[in-house]
């Protein structure tokens, strides 16, 4: 039977591919469709023990390599997570920002609602003074209140000072400060 001639130049790479991949030469064999012997003189070069030196060589030089790329790598991703990190700050702060928002609106609203309030109390209570109202009939000439007295002069009222029984006491001029008139039960109009 004439000897099979093989194309070691394809053979060998697939050989060592092989190999390299845990076959063993049987299954080397079987794969490449050619003996075990041929197997053999193709990867033996490469396994002995000065290529398998030479091999680790190569080898721990590329898991130098490879290591120093995962440092890398794991100094960028150390990077993104705290990038990350800030991001999900800014975000926070942003649902904060957005619910102080809201609520400054609510605020907003709220005191547009008491200030119209107040505004309505305040007329309502300067239509009390007015003289073309009939106002208060315990209103005297100067706007001050002839029934309520104070016995201090409070600080920030225009009040001037009167006499009651003998003691000095204090007038409130209630046409500089119409809200005290508000919820006077003593109301009374001219009349």
């Amino acid at each position: 039977m004439p000897r099979k001639i093989y194309d070691d130049k394809r053979l060998k790479p697939e050989a060592l591919k092989l190999r390299r991949q845990g076959l063993s030469y049987r299954e080397i064999a079987e794969k490449l469709s050619c003996s075990v012997y041929k197997v053999h003189e193709l990867i033996s070069e490469h396994e002995s023990s000065s290529s398998r030196l030479k091999q680790a060589a190569e080898l721990a030089d590329k898991l130098d390599g490879l290591a120093s790329k995962l440092k890398a790598l794991d100094t960028q991703v150390s990077k993104l997570q705290s990038s990350l990190s800030n991001v999900k700050m800014l975000e926070d702060l942003a649902d904060e920002v957005s619910k102080l928002r809201k609520e400054v609106e609510s605020f907003n609203r709220r005191f547009e609602e008491l200030k119209d309030s107040i505004d309505w109390i305040r007329s309502s209570a300067e239509r009390r003074l007015r003289d073309d109202y009939n106002g208060c009939k315990w209103l005297d000439g100067g706007g001050y209140c002839t029934l309520w007295y104070w016995h201090e002069k409070v600080k920030g009222w225009n009040m001037r000072p009167d006499t009651k029984e003998g003691r000095t006491v204090y007038r409130l001029n209630v046409k500089k400060h119409p809200l005290i008139c508000t919820a006077c039960p003593s109301y009374e109009p001219r009349g």
